[in-house]
């Protein structure tokens, strides 16, 4: 309240201050209500507004303001009134004055209208004693603003008194409420006199109410109000009013009599009245609301009035009638008929009376009239049913149907359409215009159909809501019934069934006791009444032209109204119906044409299916599938209630499968579905003879937008065709689905209905099929069928008899899942009911003689079925399998099979039916079978066994190797006979079906019989997966043998040796493994049969098939590996010798054989391809396609499971007396597979010998370490032929003499190893080290590191992994290798050293050495193109040039610097790393990358790291460091020799890394550049201080010496000139400066040409890039002759005595030639840079010969000449030395005019001047 009483106290000051000149009296009754507030402010815990509303005097101020008319002060206060009123702090006495003051300034502006506007609502509501007069004068202020001309003014006053009103009749609800509670409110004195009720007394908010409403009515009839003075009112907005208060207060109408009385006395005429203009759109338009208000909400208590309306609105429907009218009218009616208790009030209402107009009825036949009003409009033709449908709607997919509407709501393209055919806003709804708005032509049409869905859906929904509740009921109480009888859990009546829709009989049962019985019978009467009309209509809607939303709108009308029939017993309507839609489903002119096609191809005349015409096929559209889908949407729910009808169903189901999946359309067995792209938009049939040239269009998609011949999708709308295909599969797919499940609910039938299913699906079998029926009549039902479902002679069924021989029956295969499904009653229940019905027609269909033999075998295959399902689920539900059920089934089967009649050929396919049911036996009941094995085996053998005599034609063994056949039992390893050869497999399943789950049932004998049938099938020819899986079963019989011996033996305790005999004895003599078997049973027994298996499988490891081969020689292998670990010396001895190697030499002959053949054969195919040029062929190459590829998989077969019984049987095989033999025997195998074979096959040996050579520490003893230690130095002598070999290969070239003929090339067979290979040849090696490292001297280590060093550099693999980045696989074994080598061996560091030399320069050398290798091979690529095109399959023949640029080695380099490196520090100590050579081979290994510098290859592709030119760099300093001081402190122990050598290599080195050739790339960042210059002033720094300091020793030659001072001076150019001096200087050379060390005549010559004056140059200089680096090495000459006091003098002097000459000359060049060029400068003056580099050469040299403290005695002077003069020797040997020598050329360069050059040389002659002691 403190908000209020602040803005209140703002209000009023505002007031009192605008107030104050010109109305004193307003200011004074301000100020005296703000002392009122401030008074109530100081008084907290009051209500201000009640204080408020009991002062009148607070109001005052504001009412004399409003008075004033002034507009600001009319503002203020129409404010803080509204503001008031909301609080209710006005007193109810002043509202009268507050309605007054609101009335007079009415007239002001827009502001003050709209505020008077807000405030009239509050005041209604606040003040609930506003009544009467009062209250008509409130709504009177809103009446007369809602008059006004301003449209802001008018529409806020129009929703002002839309709310008042609504507010006054929520007020008469409130009255009710509060006097139903406790009539506390007491009526006026107002009374009405309403008929048939009296007099009323109303209440004040009735009175209010009803004058209000009854003045509304007046004044929009233009008659004088009672109650509100008002003088006129507009009819539309007082239409409106009236329709509100009727929206919103309907209730209130029906509970006063006295409101309902004003509907009828003033409503109705109202609208009669006002009816009569119907030209005037608006108040039409707002009548026929008020109207469809009534109609809604009043029909009981105006049934006349109502009756009237409906009428009215009927005959408005007509065509005269304007379409607006017309529009709105349908608009209502689609109202009307979406409350489905409404329209059955008005058939109750009206046409169930009898006496009145069948409104129902006429409204019904209305819209079905106004459907058919304009046919072309709706894109009808003069076709059939599925015609019109097809070309209504194609017109509509043509078009697009989307955005077509013209002007004025025109459409484009005849049909109704959800996008072109109504409107946004309805008619009846568009309240804001004046006039009729743009109506879309066919929109009444479109409400005509909706209004006849919405009738049937309505009538749907109010049964499916009634009946769905008794279903689930019936459901309960049955499944409650069931439980009590302990029913089985998927009993038919069981609750968790999800189609609790399914309605029968039975529900029909309790209808009488339903409390909605009454409205049921409506219903009916309504379903009755509505038939033919709808179906007339909605028959007519089909033959439109709708888009997808409507078609399936109609289609769910078709739907849902024969479920209503159906559910209430109208069996005619329902029918009828029915009938619709199974034409409409599956068209008879579609079923003609496709009939017509199948004879076609049957006779011949259109048999290609090929092309444009494999696309043009009869099908059903998208509508007919729509018709279909509801068709079995029906069938579903009614299915307990069909009866006869059923057949109408399943007649077009067969039908439709007919035409969808046609056998000849793919030209086999049915299955395949007929999705053609046709000539129009849809899926559906071509025309036939008389139909229209357009085809029926797709319901949904839309492949082509025009008629007639359309040309093939063009290949830019292939995608978009193939996922519309994918779209029709999917439908199709749910199509199919829908289908099954329809058939699987019959299970939910009650008997009768079940009964009556399958009678119609045996009738539809004998109609189509041409078998007679011994009732037709009877069974068929037709004499109950109606009309509208009866099936004649005429109907399509006829036409299919015979028409294809070839076609199975649709009502068989129905039949088949009918019986499976009801299983539970055709087993448990008696045959009568369904069993007899059932079998009996498919036998007599079977042995019926005039049955096509597809459908005779269908038949005896649903039998076969039925009769294993029904053992089946006795079997599951342990239903006891008593004698009747086991006849049943038997005699069933046995009348099958037992045909005397059928030919030879119908006898083979019973004997192949009769072999499938066998295996179907086996999988659902094996287990119950105890005897009759032996028969069942020789069913089986029967099918490829045949017995061998002389006479045999090649005929009868031509499916099987006869060299295969064993010798053991000729009668069970036979062959099959051809002419049966089908049948191996269908009986091949029992077999293998019996080796997995019945093992356990057998004997002996039937497991030798077992054993002898696997072999059989493992050797037929016919199937070669059966010869591959029956030598996988094998693999079972072993093993279930083996279990079954350890059993055995675990039973049965026998003496050691005499097993030990006996098994020797039943592994070595075949003959008596029959009389094992045959006797008792003991291990024995199982012994002998697993030497049968044994000894079978080794037959089939010879077959010429690869698979089969190899999965023999994979199962022998693993047979072994699984009992070796039983098997005893002498059983061993026989696998070694009579099995392994033999196996290894058949396969290699074999092989050689096989691939000499195919050799031969593409030789000829060769030589013919030369003799014909013209004809070129195209070779497919895959992975195993060439014999020579096979039989590699089975050597790597052969080789892998030899190596692994050798590995893991080790411990046994080595007791063997001939192990040693037999061990070298298999390693020579093995080298010979790995040099003479394919890649495979010698990766496969590589692998083979490494797992043979796997030893674990940790289960083998010492002593067995030591026993088969030889065996293992075997193996390394074997591995180190093979690197050998492969080295060797390696380096063979082919022939290049051309007179080589092509055989001479082709038997050149060199094999290519690959990486793969290599690495796993080096990793071989450290298993093998890991072994025999004991014995593993020097020479072995060299002898494995020439092997190494060659496979690593191997060039002939066909590919290589990149190794930019990382180490290849191959080069880390290479590593991993180096590191196990035990370094302690004498010679071994610096043998491994040298071989890391190697190493480090591959990356730089390799590639330059296989290119030289590349080119050779490149003149020699026509032998090789030769040798491809003989022998293609020899991919290891030819090198891919590719080899040379793909091994890099830089990673490989990069880790052997480290790991160099690292050996080195470890071993810097050992002498035999200097004497050996080792220290030199690094040096110039480092040296490679250090002179090739920027030309080195990048250090990595991805991974970026250190220039390989840096690290070796930085490895070679570090080396240097720590070897030079080791080397020195060797002594003498080293040669001179070799010591010499090192330096050599040292000085070598570093005159590459100081000045290198090689120039950066112009890719490389400045930055880059000084980083790479600051390393290189780094090294040289490191050179000073680690390599210098010991090169001065005694040992170390003075020309090496003097090589790198002269290294060091040429890296101490800062420039360069394009023109040579000695040109410019008139012959004098700029040779090295003489120094005095000679004769007197050439001292005296140097001491001339250093005064020789000389010539300037303008030459150009060019300054060198790396200018740091150049002082840097000009700052070390001067420090090497510097006199450096600290340590090693001797070596000191000795450096600079070499160092000296060099510096002087170089300093002296400098000055000589900058004083010859100076002069110059005035023609050709210096360039800036070239001025500053020279200027900053000659500073720095006298900067630096000023410094220099000359080392004394260093320059070699000769002792003749200076005798005489005492001073000369003196100062040439003194600390400045050097200024004397050069003072000639500075006394020439004394006049240089460069005052700072000057200074520098004035100071040089002082030094010179103190020295002689004159300064």
């Amino acid at each position: 309240m403190s908000g209020l009483i602040a803005s209140l106290s703002a209000e009023l000051l505002t007031l009192s201050n605008e107030s104050r000149r010109k109305h004193p009296e307003i200011k004074e009754a301000a100020e005296r209500s703000i002392i009122i507030l401030r008074t109530h402010k100081e008084r907290p815990g009051m209500d201000i507004s009640q204080e408020l509303a009991k002062n009148t005097d607070f109001l005052r101020p504001f009412i004399l303001a409003c008075e004033t008319k002034h507009v600001k002060l009319i503002t203020i206060s129409i404010g803080c009134i509204q503001r008031l009123i909301s609080h209710h702090a006005i007193p109810e006495s002043s509202v009268k004055t507050v309605l007054k003051t609101l009335n007079d300034i009415m007239s002001q502006g827009v502001d003050i209208q709209l505020k008077i506007l807000q405030t009239v609502p509050p005041l209604l509501s606040n003040y609930q004693t506003l009544h009467g007069e009062l209250l008509a004068e409130a709504l009177l202020v809103c009446f007369k603003l809602q008059e006004s001309k301003i449209v802001v003014v008018n529409n806020t006053a129009a929703a002002t008194l839309r709310q008042l009103v609504i507010n006054i009749f929520e007020k008469v609800q409130e009255e009710d409420n509060i006097n139903d509670k406790d009539g506390s409110i007491k009526p006026t004195s107002t009374v009405v006199s309403v008929h048939g009720e009296g007099v009323i007394a109303l209440r004040p908010c009735a009175r209010d109410a009803y004058y209000l409403f009854q003045d509304l009515c007046l004044l929009t009839n233009s008659e004088n109000p009672v109650y509100l003075k008002l003088h006129n009112l507009s009819r539309t907005f007082g239409l409106e009013l009236i329709e509100s208060i009727l929206t919103n207060h309907y209730k209130l109408f029906k509970t006063h009599p006295e409101f309902c009385a004003l509907l009828r006395e003033r409503v109705c005429p109202l609208i009669i009245k006002n009816f009569s203009d119907k030209s005037d759109f608006p108040t039409i338009m707002r009548l026929m609301r008020v109207i469809h208000i009534l109609l809604g909400q009043f029909s009981e208590i105006l049934v006349m009035e109502c009756e009237i309306f409906l009428n009215m609105f009927i005959k408005i429907l007509e065509p005269d009638n304007p379409l607006w009218q017309r529009v709105i009218s349908m608009e209502i009616f689609r109202s009307i008929c979406n409350d489905e208790a409404l329209l059955r009030n008005i058939y109750r209402l009206y046409d169930k009376q009898g006496h009145s107009t069948n409104v129902f009825r006429e409204m019904i036949n209305a819209f079905g009239k106004l459907a058919a009003e304009k046919p072309q409009l709706l894109g009808v033709g003069s076709h059939s049913l599925i015609g019109h449908l097809h070309q209504g709607r194609e017109s509509l997919e043509i078009s697009g149907m989307a955005g077509v509407m013209g002007g004025a709501g025109q459409i484009d393209v005849p049909g109704l359409s959800t996008l072109t055919s109504i409107m946004k806003v309805k008619c009846v709804d568009q309240l804001d215009k004046a006039d009729p708005p743009p109506i879309p032509e066919t929109y009444i049409y479109y409400l005509a159909l909706i209004c006849l869905d919405s009738v049937a859906d309505g009538l749907h929904r109010f049964v499916l809501n009634t009946f769905s509740g008794l279903i689930q009921k019936q459901q309960v109480e049955k499944a409650r019934e069931h439980q009590n009888i302990n029913s089985p859990p998927q009993s038919p009546l069981s609750p968790t069934y999800t189609q609790s829709t399914i309605f029968g009989i039975t529900t029909l049962q309790q209808l009488e006791s339903h409390p909605l019985y009454k409205d049921i019978l409506i219903v009916t009467d309504m379903a009755n009444t509505a038939w033919p009309g709808l179906l007339a209509a909605q028959s007519f809607f089909l033959t439109a032209s709708l888009d997808e939303e409507l078609f399936q709108g109609v289609l769910r009308a078709y739907q849902n109204f024969t479920i209503v029939c159906g559910v209430l017993q109208l069996t005619t309507p329902r029918d009828a119906f029915l009938t619709s839609l199974c034409k409409g489903a599956v068209p008879p002119s579609v079923i003609a044409a496709s009939l017509a096609e199948s004879k076609a191809v049957h006779s011949g005349g259109s048999s290609s299916s090929t092309g444009s015409e494999g696309t043009q096929g009869v099908t059903l559209s998208d509508g007919n599938l729509s018709c279909l889908k509801i068709l079995l949407n029906i069938a579903q729910y009614l299915g307990g209630v069909l009866g006869d009808s059923w057949y109408l169903v399943l007649e077009t189901l067969q039908l439709a499968d007919f035409i969808l999946f046609p056998k000849h359309a793919r030209g086999g067995s049915r299955g395949s579905r007929r999705i053609g792209l046709q000539q129009s938009n849809s899926v559906t049939s071509l025309p036939t003879a008389g139909s229209s040239s357009s085809n029926p269009p797709s319901i949904k998609r839309t492949y082509s937008s025009g008629k007639g011949n359309i040309p093939p999708p063009s290949p830019s709308n292939q995608t978009n065709i193939t996922g519309q295909q994918t779209a029709i599969d999917n439908d199709l797919n749910i199509l199919l689905i829908q289908i099954r499940k329809l058939f699987e609910n019959c299970k939910y039938l009650d008997d009768d209905a079940l009964q009556a299913f399958t009678r119609a699906l045996c009738k539809l079998n004998a109609y189509t099929s041409g078998i007679p029926l011994d009732n037709e009549n009877s069974i068929s039902g037709q004499d109950n069928v109606p009309m509208e479902g009866k099936v004649t002679k005429s109907t399509p069924l006829s036409a299919m008899r015979g028409n294809k021989s070839d076609e199975k029956s649709f009502a068989i295969n129905k039949l088949q899942l009918v019986a499976l499904i009801n299983m539970p009653r055709l087993i448990v229940r008696e045959p009568s009911l369904i069993w007899d019905l059932i079998i009996s027609h498919l036998i007599k269909t079977a042995n019926y003689v005039s049955t096509p033999t597809t459908i005779r075998m269908q038949a005896c295959e649903t039998i076969a079925d039925i009769v294993i399902q029904a053992m089946s689920y006795a079997s599951s539900e342990h239903i006891e399998i008593d004698e009747r059920i086991q006849m049943q089934l038997l005699v069933s089967l046995s009348q099958l099979v037992n045909n005397p009649e059928k030919n030879f050929q119908d006898i083979s396919k019973v004997r192949r039916m009769g072999l499938e049911t066998l295996n179907k036996l086996l999988q659902t009941s094996g287990h119950s079978f105890t005897y009759g094995w032996s028969m069942i085996f020789d069913m089986i053998r029967s099918v490829c066994v045949i017995s061998f005599t002389n006479e045999s034609s090649e005929d009868e063994v031509d499916t099987a190797s006869v060299e295969s056949i064993s010798v053991i039992d000729t009668q069970s390893f036979g062959v099959s006979n051809t002419k049966t050869s089908g049948l191996v497999r269908v009986a091949f399943p029992c077999l293998q079906l019996i080796c997995t789950d019945f093992l356990s049932l057998l004997s002996p004998e039937c497991l030798k019989q077992c054993i002898n049938t696997l072999g059989a099938f493992g050797l037929q020819m016919d199937d070669l997966n059966i010869s591959l899986t029956a030598t996988g079963l094998l693999w079972n019989v072993s093993d279930f043998i083996q279990i079954k011996r350890a059993e055995l033996e675990k039973n049965v305790q026998e003496n050691v040796e005499q097993e030990h005999e006996n098994t020797k004895k039943d592994i070595t003599i075949e003959q008596e493994i029959e009389q094992f078997i045959q006797g008792e049973l003991k291990p024995q027994t199982m012994n002998a049969l697993w030497m049968l298996l044994l000894l079978q499988l080794s037959k089939i490891c010879s077959d010429t098939r690869p698979e089969v081969r190899n999965g023999a020689n994979q199962t022998l292998f693993r047979t072994i590996d699984m009992n070796g670990a039983v098997l005893k010396t002498q059983t061993w001895h026989t696998c070694v010798w009579k099995v392994l190697f033999p196996l290894l030499d058949s396969v290699k002959l074999a092989s050689e054989r096989a691939v000499k053949a195919m050799q031969q054969q593409q030789l000829n195919e060769s030589a013919e391809k030369i003799s014909s040029p013209q004809k070129k062929e195209f070779m497919v190459h895959h992975s195993r396609d060439t014999v020579d590829k096979q039989w590699d998989e089975t050597k790597v077969i052969v080789l892998t499971g030899i190596s692994g019984i050798f590995k893991n049987f080790i411990h046994m095989l080595v007791n063997l007396d001939d192990f040693e033999q037999a061990w070298g025997l298999l390693l020579s195998h093995l080298q010979d597979s790995c040099l003479n074979s394919s890649h495979e096959v010698a990766i496969a040996s590589i692998k083979s010998l490494n797992t043979i050579i796997q030893f674990s520490d940790d289960v083998y003893s010492k002593e067995f370490k030591e026993k088969v230690l030889s065996f293992w130095q075997t193996a390394w002598i074997i591995w180190e032929r093979i690197g050998l070999g492969m080295i060797t290969i390696s380096d063979i070239s082919l022939p290049t003499d051309n007179n080589s003929s092509p055989v001479e090339i082709s038997s050149i067979e060199l094999t290519q190893f690959t990486q793969d290979t290599l690495t796993a040849y080096i990793v071989t090696f450290g298993d093998l080290y890991s072994v025999i490292h004991s014995k593993f001297q020097l020479d072995e280590i060299r002898r494995l590191l020439k092997i190494i060093k060659g496979i690593l550099t191997y060039s002939k693999s066909p590919s290589y992994r990149p190794d930019y980045d990382y180490l290849t696989p191959l080069q880390e074994s290479v590593f991993d290798i180096l590191s196990r080598i035990d370094l302690s061996v004498s010679g071994a560091p610096a043998t491994v050293l040298c071989e890391f030399a190697d190493y480090i320069a591959l990356a730089f050398m390799k590639k330059q050495e296989d290119e030289e290798i590349a080119k050779k091979q490149k003149s020699k690529g026509g032998h090789i193109g030769l040798q491809k095109s003989i022998n293609s399959s020899k991919r290891e023949n030819v090198t891919s040039n590719k080899s040379y640029s793909t091994v890099t080695y830089i990673v490989f380099s990069k880790i052997s610097m480290r790991k160099a490196k690292e050996m080195f520090n470890k071993f810097v100590n050992d002498q035999g790393v200097y004497s050996e050579g080792a220290f030199a081979r690094i040096i110039k290994s480092y040296g490679v990358p250090m002179k090739l510098k920027y030309d080195c290859p990048p250090s990595g592709k991805h991974v970026e790291d250190t220039e390989l030119w840096k690290i070796a760099t930085i490895a070679l300093l570090e080396i240097v460091k720590d070897g030079l001081i080791a080397l020195e402190n060797f002594g003498d122990a080293i040669s001179d020799e070799c010591f010499v050598n090192i330096w050599k290599q040292l000085v070598d080195v570093l005159h590459g890394a100081l000045i290198s050739n090689s120039k950066p790339p112009t890719s490389i960042k400045i930055d880059q550049q000084d980083i790479d210059e600051e390393f290189d002033m780094n090294f040289l720094s490191r050179l000073q201080s680690d390599v210098m300091i010991h090169m001065g020793r005694p040992r170390v030659p003075q020309s090496l010496i003097r090589d790198l001072v002269k290294t060091i001076q040429e890296g101490s150019q800062l420039y360069s000139s394009d023109v040579k001096r000695q040109e410019v200087m008139n012959g004098y050379l700029n040779k090295p400066l003489p120094i005095p060390n000679g004769s007197p005549s050439s001292t005296k010559k140097s001491i001339e040409k250093l005064s020789e004056k000389v010539e300037g140059a303008t030459a150009k200089i060019v300054p060198v890039a790396r200018e740091r680096f150049a002082y840097a090495c000009l700052q070390c000459l001067f420090d090497l002759c510097s006199d450096d006091q600290n340590g090693e003098q001797e070596i000191k002097q000795r450096i600079a005595e070499v160092a000296a000459p060099i510096l002087l000359e170089r300093c002296a060049s400098v000055i000589r030639n900058f004083t010859a060029d100076q002069p110059l400068l005035g023609k050709v003056p210096f360039s800036s840079l070239s001025s500053r580099v020279r200027n900053d050469e000659i500073l720095l040299i006298l900067q630096q010969l000023i410094k220099l403290k000359f080392r004394r005695n260093i320059l070699d002077v000769n002792k003749e000449e200076v005798k005489p003069n005492s001073l000369k020797k003196q100062v040439l040997s003194g600390s400045i030395a050097h200024l004397f020598y050069l003072y000639p050329i500075v006394c020439e360069a004394i006049n240089l005019p460069d005052e700072t050059i000057r200074a520098l040389l004035k100071e040089c002659l002082r030094k010179v001047g103190e020295e002689l002691g004159v300064c």
